[in-house]
């Protein structure tokens, strides 16, 4: 089973990811993604990156400087694939039963080539189980093949039908 949530930013996809995993428990493997705020100012300041073992780092910040840029953030994208590249490539070996995370695939986790080639591995293999969130709109390639993958379920999330959502993944999902 496959399933795409898409949402303008902002909507709850992360958050509907993370009670997915809560609920899936020790049957998901893979991340999401998170907002890093000022604690003085409460202001973002950047993304961290979240594996499902619990492991965290900081790979976009208003403070790093990189050639590669999101609006006004910087992205460190070997941090980012330090962390989730091991993770989606055990992902893909691992056994029946588990459900692979990826919270998101968006224009910061796409300058990584790797992490879009797995991505794809792990789209099209039917034997994979997938949760994934996806911009609303089509900023990549991927991002318009996953909102277009054959046999998935494909799901708008909206402020008036995000209430009890994750429960209705976690059916699709056994």
């Amino acid at each position: 089973m496959k399933v795409i949530v898409t949402g303008e930013p902002g909507v709850g996809k992360t958050t509907l990811v993370k009670r997915v995993v809560e609920g899936l428990g020790d049957r998901a493997i893979g991340f999401w993604t998170e907002e890093v705020r000022d604690p003085r100012t409460k202001r973002r300041m950047g993304f961290k990156v979240v594996t499902t073992d619990g492991k965290e780092a900081l790979f976009a910040s208003k403070r790093f400087t990189s050639k590669h840029l999101v609006g006004s953030y910087g992205v460190n994208v070997r941090k980012f694939e330090e962390l989730v590249l091991p993770v989606l490539e055990r992902a893909l070996r691992s056994p029946k039963g588990k459900v692979v995370i990826i919270d998101e695939v968006g224009k910061m986790e796409l300058f990584s080539k790797r992490f879009r080639e797995l991505v794809r591995k792990l789209a099209e293999n039917p034997k994979v189980n997938l949760v994934a969130t996806i911009p609303i709109r089509d900023v990549h390639p991927l991002v318009k093949e996953l909102r277009r993958l054959p046999d998935a379920v494909v799901i708008e999330l909206r402020r008036s039908n995000r209430e009890g959502m994750h429960e209705e993944v976690l059916k699709l999902l056994t």
